[in-house]
């Protein structure tokens, strides 16, 4: 049992992170080397077993503890996190509540991850922040829209059921969890959009295993595929990922293999059904009604946040693309456009053509430039609408995370624009005549 603490342990400690960052190419500068040195010759180092550890894994000196302390048990602070700003709020207004902390909460992390660094090799910096990339929203803005227009309507629902699953899951064990990011100092911290979420498990980690393997299982399912190289694909995709979350400095390594071995059970848990709840939800008469209202309640269900993260905010992401993916489909089949394949399976690999990447790009062009343009109409009529019905500012953004109208405006503007990617695209495309002719019969 001991052995298993230490090897616990061990992975958990953000030396090791800091040491495959080091590996990686990635050091403090040399000012700030020199600064540490002098303050160890001065005799005011402090080490990390002094200092209160911070929510997402900054330090601040021992000497705030005792303020921290009485702090956390109002609810104002975790782990020690947001001293400064909830002793700043007290000064200057006499009271303080959890949204004024915030106001400047993440700026103090972002400065504090923002430690003078220097990159002594660029290929790794590119690589592996083209590997976190991989689990953004731009991403997924890009890649499921692509396979829906290019490539296979059925896949895309299928493969998107699966990581809506693993994201909603993992999210919420992280705000259950609540466990914090690696410290910096040692690790320098390469990326601040997540910064205020918490760490275990590694939901980067978790989508990064999802979707390589469910789109390769599924892929092997309806299509012939050399299943070899698709599992080496599958795992190097993985692999990127997961070291470009140590690589930044976002998680342990505990964390990553956490995210791991979550994703490795959700695929084998969802998997099996997806085929027949897509067929239901896309041919139902009430499939949308149901479904749709089933993943806004979910929004609804997420664990209670005591201190806001992005967390809950991308899960509202999530539930609203997924929405949004099988409203559009369920139209076409109730106009009597989709209609169920005749072709046996599995079906040959489409080749690849010039012909065809020209119309895969030409679709991709037209298709972002419009889901660019509902999500900038939307997105503010929706916060517009919200506010007006919380009756907040529409200015005032910790309001609106307070009130809980944030939830909602996510939801509604990414179903939105997920109708549109998956309605109203082809639909331009058929009439351009440049959509894909298997496109209405992939249901199946």
């Amino acid at each position: 049992m001991e052995g298993v603490t230490k090897i616990f342990n061990y992975l958990k400690s953000p030396e090791l992170v800091a040491e495959f960052q080091k590996r990686c190419g990635v050091d403090f500068s040399d000012t700030d080397t020199a600064n540490e040195n002098k303050k160890i010759e001065n005799g005011t180092q402090q080490s990390q077993s002094d200092s209160v550890r911070l929510r997402n894994g900054f330090s601040k000196a021992n000497g705030e503890a005792g303020v921290s302390d009485v702090l956390k048990s109002n609810g104002y602070v975790k782990n020690g996190y947001t001293v400064d700003e909830v002793i700043h709020c007290q000064e200057k207004n006499g009271s303080v509540s959890p949204n004024q902390a915030h106001g400047k909460e993440k700026n103090e992390e972002e400065d504090l991850g923002k430690s003078s660094f220097k990159i002594t090799n660029k290929l790794y910096f590119i690589l592996f922040h083209f590997g976190a990339s991989l689990g953004n929203e731009i991403f997924y803005l890009i890649f499921f829209p692509f396979v829906h227009w290019n490539f296979d309507g059925t896949l895309m629902r299928q493969m998107a059921f699966i990581w809506h699953v693993a994201m909603w899951a993992g999210q919420a064990l992280k705000d259950i969890i609540c466990w914090p990011r690696p410290a910096s100092p040692p690790v320098i911290k390469l990326e601040s959009r997540y910064s205020l979420e918490y760490g275990m498990p590694s939901t980067h980690a978790t989508v990064g295993t999802v979707i390589p393997f469910s789109l390769l299982i599924l892929l092997h399912r309806y299509y012939e595929i050399p299943l070899v190289f698709g599992f080496v694909c599958a795992t190097l995709w993985m692999s990127l990922v997961c070291c470009s979350r140590i690589y930044l400095g976002m998680h342990t390594v505990l964390d990553v293999l956490a995210g791991v071995a979550f994703g490795c059970l959700i695929i084998p848990s969802v998997l099996p059904w997806v085929h027949d709840l897509d067929l239901l939800i896309v041919t139902h008469p009430l499939g949308p009604l149901v479904f749709v209202g089933c993943y806004f309640l979910f929004c609804w269900v997420y664990p209670k946040q005591k201190i806001w993260n992005t967390a809950r905010a991308d899960t509202a992401n999530v539930h609203g693309i997924c929405g949004g993916v099988t409203s559009g489909y369920w139209l076409f089949y109730q106009l009597g456009w989709l209609t169920k394949s005749r072709q046996i399976q599995p079906y040959p690999i489409p080749p690849l053509t010039w012909n065809w990447v020209y119309l895969s790009l030409l679709r991709t062009v037209i298709g972002v430039l419009i889901l660019a343009a509902i999500r900038a109409i939307v997105k503010p009529m929706a916060i517009h609408f919200l506010c007006r019905l919380y009756k907040i500012d529409k200015k005032d953004i910790q309001a609106q995370r307070s009130e809980g109208s944030e939830v909602p405006q996510k939801f509604i503007t990414y179903y939105l624009v997920s109708i549109g990617a998956t309605f109203l695209v082809p639909l331009l495309c058929s009439y351009l005549g440049i959509m894909r002719d298997s496109f209405y019969h992939e249901l199946y």
